[in-house]
């Protein structure tokens, strides 16, 4: 945990050195380092719309399908650590998912995924890359993850899972 403060206090300082003012709220949490020395995979463009409106829904269709998958916290509004949830152009829904390969007792992408429902597609597409810019920013030190888009639904699986089970989890939202 003690590493995940520091890593966002360097984050901070990153972000504050930018020189034009951001309109996304900054990011305020972050998954521990991959050990692969892979870059940080970019969006898959290739996904469908998807029906459901819920992330939890959502997050349910995964375990049945994601054989690692030991549990599902649907996130309130006192559980957002990053207080995005029903903001302007921000997620609608989200859904913690917890992963075998994770910590135990992690939230959020610490947890092993998260899923965030959108109102459109666009939104979600800009919150993947907001992320993805800055882990990409702030080095590997600072996490990793996989995003997979399938419409207005962003599944962001951490870096800490093996490519294996992030595949699992490519092939369970893309089907």
């Amino acid at each position: 945990m003690h590493r995940h403060l520091v890593a966002l206090g360097v984050a901070a300082v990153i972000l504050a050195g930018c020189s034009a003012p951001s309109t996304q709220p900054a990011v305020t949490t972050a998954a521990p380092a991959a050990t692969s020395s892979s870059a940080i995979p970019t969006p898959t463009p290739t996904l469908t719309p998807t029906k459901a409106a819920d992330a939890t829904a959502v997050a349910t269709e995964l375990k049945a399908k994601v054989p690692s998958i030991t549990g599902i916290t649907t996130v309130t509004e006192e559980l957002d650590s990053n207080k995005l949830l029903g903001r302007p152009n921000q997620y609608t829904s989200a859904a913690w998912i917890a992963d075998a390969g994770a910590t135990p007792g992690e939230t959020g992408i610490d947890s092993g995924a998260v899923v965030e429902v959108f109102a459109n597609e666009a939104d979600a597409t800009a919150r993947s890359e907001y992320i993805l810019r800055i882990l990409k920013k702030a080095g590997p030190a600072f996490g990793t993850e996989w995003h997979h888009q399938k419409g207005n639904v962003l599944l962001r699986v951490s870096g800490v899972l093996s490519p294996s089970v992030n595949d699992q989890y490519k092939a369970a939202v893309g089907s």
